[in-house]
């Protein structure tokens, strides 16, 4: 190639990396953004307020320590830039499962709620009264949530309604088995301190009787991580006693067929037993 090529190739190559910055680094930034306002907006609803700004920083800085562990580790800029990319991509998986821990702490404290509403009804509080009394003695889980109930309950709306915006906020069957019957019990009177201990009980039923399904399962669930676990377990042993073992078997057509297979079938296997695990109490 003469030096006017080079140079043509040159400039080329630099008006394609000029372009693909320009159309990518816009998109990846609105990428981020709305990733970090969703958050933001998701977290609000669960008591922990921040702001985008503030969600984006935290991305920012648990993506920067991940990347310099990753290159750290491996010594691959490559590799560090992709590890870097996954608090903003899996930001939304921490978050679910952020919210499931705490919707199963709430569950679990349910029980002490009721019983501090039967004790304040016992001792001739309506149940508005209750509730609102009630809040001070709550544990921080279900605190923020009764909190929060009180409060448009201070605003005007009615205790009813308001029982029924907590059902729909929090949908599980703990709930609507605690907030149905003072729903239902509201408008036509009645004994609300029995029925306060009667749904206290079920609830303390219901969890024993999930326990018992827990470590009833032990067992099998380890029995399942064992049996997930083995296969990866053998094949990186038998790569450090063999270390041409895995280049072969990605070598070939044949190899990577074995090892696709084996992966699909690892991921039934484990599906089918947390299917049949999956006990509702």
């Amino acid at each position: 190639m003469t030096l006017a090529e080079y140079l043509l190739f040159a400039g080329g190559a630099v008006l394609l990396v000029v372009f693909l910055l320009r159309t990518a680094v816009p998109f990846f930034r609105n990428r981020f953004v709305k990733t970090a306002d969703r958050a933001s907006r998701d977290l609000r609803e669960e008591f922990l307020f921040l702001s985008s700004r503030q969600t984006m920083a935290v991305l920012l800085v648990a993506g920067g320590v991940l990347a310099v562990v990753a290159l750290f580790a491996v010594n691959d800029p490559a590799w560090a830039a992709i590890v870097g990319f996954t608090p903003t991509v899996f930001s939304g998986l921490a978050i679910r499962r952020f919210r499931l821990n705490r919707r199963k702490r709430i569950i679990s404290q349910l029980p002490g709620f009721l019983d501090v509403l039967s004790g304040h009804a016992r001792a001739g509080h309506s149940l508005q009264e209750a509730i609102l009394e009630s809040v001070s003695l709550l544990p921080s889980g279900i605190r923020a949530e009764i909190s929060w109930m009180s409060q448009l309950v201070r605003l005007g709306t009615p205790l009813a309604e308001a029982l029924q915006l907590w059902e729909q906020r929090m949908p599980c069957e703990e709930i609507s088995l605690a907030v149905r019957p003072l729903r239902l019990a509201l408008p036509t009177g009645g004994n609300i301190v029995a029925l306060l201990e009667r749904t206290r009980d079920a609830l303390r039923a219901r969890f024993r009787m999930r326990e018992k399904m827990q470590s009833m399962t032990a067992q099998a669930r380890l029995q399942a991580w064992v049996l997930t676990l083995l296969p990866p377990v053998f094949i990186a042993m038998l790569s450090r006693i063999d270390p041409a073992f895995l280049p072969r078997c990605l070598g070939s057509v044949q190899g990577k067929a074995i090892l696709v297979g084996a992966g699909i079938l690892q991921v039934l296997g484990w599906l089918t037993i947390r299917k049949i695990l999956s006990v509702k109490a």
